[in-house]
């Protein structure tokens, strides 16, 4: 049994999708289209009483674009994250992951921390910057504290492989 509420949104959804779906793609990188898109519905769900009912396609285009918008300051300070990481040069020795690396060293992790997932770097930031353990963690991603275990055992042997990539290839390269 649905609601009259859940119909509405029902209705404008089979009313909607394909257009919004259309517009997002013009607006946004093929990935990111179906985050945008239930967001943009998420939206109006919430804010379902606001629409107006003579123009909702034109509310709902509006809110793509919002959404298209914090999509793309997010990938912004996310890049500029990580390239403020690979310009750290630290004073000094520096302890990471049981061991002391030298500020040159850093390169090939900075470089290897690069080519994780979002969600990769997101689990090892946690960890090692927010010092927090895989119960805090799980709580803060909204899954199990050993699936969090898993992830961050996953991400960790990413990070390890890249890093030993780039740490090779620079090896090899000054040969």
């Amino acid at each position: 049994m649905t609601s009259e509420r859940e119909e509405r949104l029902s209705v404008l959804f089979r009313a909607y999708v394909a257009r919004v779906r259309g517009y997002v793609r013009t607006l946004a990188a093929p990935d990111d289209v179906d985050d945008i898109v239930a967001a943009t519905f998420r939206t109006a769900w919430l804010r379902l009483d606001d629409i107006p009912p003579l123009a909702q396609r034109g509310w709902l285009f509006g809110v793509v674009r919002n959404h298209v918008h914090n999509s793309v300051r997010a990938e912004v300070r996310r890049v500029a994250v990580i390239d403020a990481l690979l310009a750290f040069r630290p004073a000094g020795e520096v302890t990471m992951f049981g061991g002391s690396l030298d500020p040159v060293d850093m390169a090939p992790l900075l470089d290897a921390l690069r080519l994780l997932s979002e969600e990769e770097r997101e689990i090892l930031q946690l960890k090692a910057w927010y010092d927090m353990d895989t119960v805090e963690i799980a709580e803060v991603l909204g899954i199990k504290p050993n699936a969090a275990k898993v992830r961050l055992h996953r991400a960790r042997g990413r990070l390890n492989e890249f890093r030993d990539i780039y740490a090779t290839h620079e090896v090899m390269s000054h040969e």
